[in-house]
C-alpha cells in the first residue's frame, strides 16, 4: 500500500471512530438486556453517532441515573458517507431484527421503509404514549408533527427536528414575464411557461432548473405522488398511464432545454442546483431558523412552495433528519419515551446543539429572534423583520410531513428510469419492469 492510500485509510478510519462514542455500539443481532448494572437500559438504533446524540444523552442521564441510553450505530467504511449497498444492508439489518421481535428499543427512522414497518406492526403507535402521558403538552408544539408522514391513523415516527422543502425563484427574472406564481395551487405546466417565456426573452441559457440530474426531478415528482404508485394495500401500480406520463413529463423538460441536468456555467452547484446563476429556481431545505427568515427577508430570492401536477394545493412540507420510532415488543417503553419526549423538550429544543429547525413553539420563537437581532444589521427594517417571523411561523405551523418514500424503490425506479432516459428501453418496457421489480420486493 503506497503512502497515498495508506494516509486515506487512516483518515477513513479517524472519520469512524470521531462518530462513535462511549455510547455507541455497532448494530448488533443479539437481543440487548434491559438491565445493566442496575439502570434499565434504551437501546437506540442510528445510521451514525452525531453531537447532538451525545449532547442529548449526557444531559438526559445526568437527569435520569436510573436510565442507560446505548446508541448503536451502523459501521460505515467510508466515513460518515454511506454507499448504495451499505445503505441496503443496514435497512435490511434493522428490519430482520425490528420482525424478529428483538432489535433496538429506538430507530432512527432515516431511510428505513415506514410503511413496510407499519405494515408488519413493528413499530408502536407513540399517539398511545402521548395519550397515556399527562405530563406531556401537545399544545406547546407544530401539531403538524403529529400527523403521519404515511397518512395513516397512528404516529409511528416521531420527528425531533424539521427541515422546510421549499423551491427559491429569483424575482428580478420572474418580473420580466410578468409572472404571478399562486403557490398554493400552481402547477409544473406553468412552470414549463413561465421558463419558455424567459427563455424567449434572456436567451435558452437560462433554465427552470440548473444542475439538477434526471433522477433527482423523479424522486421530487415520485413523492408528490408517492401513493398513486405504491398503494396502501402494499401494491405497485406503476405500469399505469400515470406513471408512464410521469416519465415522459421528466424526459421532454430535459428534451425541450427547460432542465439541464449539466450546466457548464454554474456558480456553487450544490445536488439541490442551489446557487446556480443559470437556474430560474432551485429546490432547498431550510434547516434552521436562521436560514428561513434570510430567505425571506432576501430580496432577491423569493419562496415557493413546490408545484403540483394536478394544481391541487398541497401546503408546505418538511423533512427531519432526526426522526424515531418505537420498537413495539420492547421491554423499556416507558424509559424509551422519556428519552424521546426529552428530546422534544424547550431546553433541548432551543439549545445550541440542536440540528434542525424546533418544532417546539416557544424554542422556535427564540430561535426566530436571535435570527432577526443576527439579521438587523444588514435588514435595518424591523418591522419587516418581525412580519417575516410572524410569517414564518405561519408556514411551520401549517406545514406537513414529506411522505416518506421507501428507499429500495426510489432506487429501483431511478435505476430503470435512467434506461428511458438516455433511450436504451421504451417507457412501456421501463413501466414493466419497474412494476415487476417493485411488486417482488413488496411481497418479501
Amino acid at each position: 500500500m503506497n503512502k497515498k492510500w495508506l494516509l486515506l485509510f487512516i483518515i477513513a478510519m479517524l472519520s469512524i471512530t470521531a462518530c462513535t462514542s462511549n455510547h455507541a455500539d455497532p448494530v448488533s443481532d443479539s437481543s440487548p438486556s434491559p438491565e445493566a448494572g442496575g439502570k434499565k437500559t434504551v437501546v437506540v438504533s442510528v445510521l451514525h453517532v452525531n453531537p447532538f446524540l451525545e449532547t442529548v444523552v449526557e444531559k438526559f442521564e445526568a437527569l435520569h441515573p436510573d436510565i442507560y441510553i446505548e446508541l448503536k450505530s451502523y459501521p460505515i467504511s467510508g466515513g460518515l458517507i454511506m454507499t448504495g449497498l451499505e445503505t441496503e444492508k443496514y435497512v435490511q439489518s434493522v428490519l430482520t431484527e425490528a420482525m424478529s421481535g428483538k432489535g433496538a428499543d429506538l430507530i432512527e427512522m432515516r431511510n428505513l421503509p415506514e410503511d413496510k414497518l407499519v405494515d408488519k406492526q413493528v413499530l408502536a403507535n407513540i399517539n398511545d404514549l402521548m395519550t397515556n402521558d399527562s405530563s406531556f403538552d401537545k399544545q406547546q408544539y407544530f401539531q403538524n408533527i403529529f400527523q403521519s408522514p404515511q397518512g395513516a391513523e397512528g404516529l409511528y415516527s416521531m420527528p425531533v427536528n424539521l427541515m422546510l422543502d421549499m423551491m427559491v425563484g429569483k424575482p428580478d427574472l420572474l418580473k420580466k414575464v410578468n409572472a404571478n406564481i399562486d403557490d398554493g395551487a400552481w402547477t409544473w405546466e406553468q412552470l414549463k411557461d413561465i421558463t419558455k417565456k424567459i427563455q424567449a426573452q434572456q436567451g435558452k441559457e437560462i433554465y427552470a432548473f440548473a444542475g439538477l440530474p434526471p433522477e433527482m426531478i423523479m424522486s421530487y415528482f415520485l413523492e408528490d405522488s408517492y401513493r398513486e404508485f405504491v398503494l396502501d394495500n402494499q401494491q405497485a401500480n406503476f405500469d399505469s398511464n400515470e406513471f408512464r406520463s410521469l416519465m415522459q413529463n421528466i424526459k421532454a423538460m430535459y428534451d425541450e432545454g427547460l432542465i439541464n441536468a449539466n450546466d457548464e456555467n454554474q456558480e456553487g452547484m450544490s445536488t439541490s442546483g442551489d446557487g446556480n446563476k443559470n437556474s430560474l429556481f432551485s429546490y432547498t431545505g431550510s434547516n434552521r431558523a436562521e436560514t428561513l427568515l434570510s430567505k425571506l427577508v432576501d430580496s432577491n430570492s423569493q419562496m415557493f412552495q413546490r408545484p403540483t401536477i394536478s394544481g391541487q394545493p398541497r401546503g408546505w412540507t418538511y423533512k427531519s433528519s432526526n426522526s424515531f420510532g418505537m420498537n413495539r415488543n420492547s421491554k423499556v417503553q416507558k424509559e424509551a419515551w422519556e428519552f424521546l419526549k426529552f428530546m422534544l423538550t424547550e431546553e433541548v429544543q432551543a439549545s445550541d446543539y440542536m440540528m434542525g429547525i424546533p418544532l417546539h413553539k416557544g424554542a422556535n420563537e427564540k430561535k426566530l429572534q436571535e435570527a432577526a437581532q443576527k439579521l438587523a444589521a444588514t435588514v435595518p427594517d424591523a418591522k419587516l423583520l418581525e412580519e417575516q417571523i410572524q410569517y414564518a411561523q405561519k408556514v411551520l405551523e401549517t406545514a406537513h410531513p414529506s411522505f416518506s418514500i421507501d428507499k429500495k424503490i426510489e432506487t429501483i425506479v431511478q435505476e430503470e428510469f435512467d434506461s428511458y432516459m438516455n433511450g436504451q428501453k421504451s417507457v412501456e418496457e421501463v413501466s414493466k419492469l419497474i412494476q415487476n421489480r417493485v411488486s417482488t420486493y413488496l411481497n418479501e
